[in-house]
């Protein structure tokens, strides 16, 4: 399992633990301050102020370890729905937050770091439960927008990145210049833009619209990558090591941080 859907959302294996885990976070939360007061002792741990300190973290992290990027494109730092979260950061973060309160209220620290305890523990229980699906790439031919079939699996060296996307799709739209981009900057790895359920017609004139070219476009219109690959939104990116084997996979908007992440874990040479 790599996405979770809930009626019209769709959110990533990872960003769905982080929600269960604030969740649980306020619940538990709520719990153990209703139960201080009916003990005459009341509580009023930091809730709010821990999550931001988890998302901040994170995020900061994420952000210098990736800065080279972000020296480009410095308002992209604000794209938190592209997602882009170092979880070491993330704890870095709760860590301060929680050795501040144990130094200046002891007892509201100990309660805190049990509900935080708890609470991450959530998070990492759903990421270890959901796993690495197994996957393998189609041995048949896809129908390219220009130039000769693509056979996804024939490797021959090269590692892979795999873009399921469609032109309805906003984040699909949002990310594909970026990752055109950076395709034509990176020849080394293969980067496919394997559309779903459209024809010929409706994505050449979305490419037109837009100003891209064509290469690397390739047709599914039974949208059969997704059911193969267990997609369950657009758009979905996979990234594939020179043996076919999946190394990341994102449900959602692509940043270029992540983009490039995702090339050099599927074993690209990419600065």
């Amino acid at each position: 399992m790599s996405a979770v859907q809930i009626g019209p959302l769709v959110f990533d294996i990872a960003r769905f633990a982080a929600i269960l885990a604030a969740l649980v976070l306020v619940v538990m939360g709520g719990l153990v301050e209703a139960l201080a007061r009916r003990q005459g002792r009341p509580l009023h741990l930091p809730l709010v102020g821990a999550m931001l300190a988890w998302v901040l973290g994170a995020r900061a992290l994420h952000v210098f370890e990736n800065r080279a990027v972000f020296a480009g494109e410095p308002l992209s730092v604000l794209a938190f729905w592209q997602g882009g979260f170092s979880v070491l950061g993330g704890f870095a973060g709760l860590g301060l937050v929680l050795l501040v309160v144990l130094l200046r209220r002891p007892a509201t620290g100990m309660a805190l770091a049990g509900v935080l305890t708890f609470s991450a523990g959530t998070g990492l229980a759903v990421l270890a439960f959901a796993g690495a699906p197994a996957l393998a790439l189609p041995e048949r031919a896809f129908a390219a927008l220009t130039g000769p079939p693509v056979v996804l699996s024939q490797r021959e060296g090269r590692s892979l990145v795999l873009n399921l996307w469609a032109s309805w799709c906003p984040p699909c739209r949002r990310e594909m210049p970026m990752m055109m981009e950076l395709a034509a900057a990176h020849p080394e790895v293969d980067v496919i833009f394997a559309n779903q359920g459209e024809d010929r017609g409706r994505i050449g004139d979305f490419l037109d619209l837009e100003g891209l070219a064509g290469a690397g476009v390739v047709l599914d219109p039974d949208s059969a990558l997704m059911r193969e690959l267990g997609a369950i939104g657009l758009p979905t990116t996979l990234f594939f090591d020179a043996d076919g084997r999946v190394s990341a996979r994102v449900t959602g908007e692509l940043s270029r941080a992540a983009m490039l992440s995702g090339m050099r874990a599927a074993g690209g040479d990419v600065e």
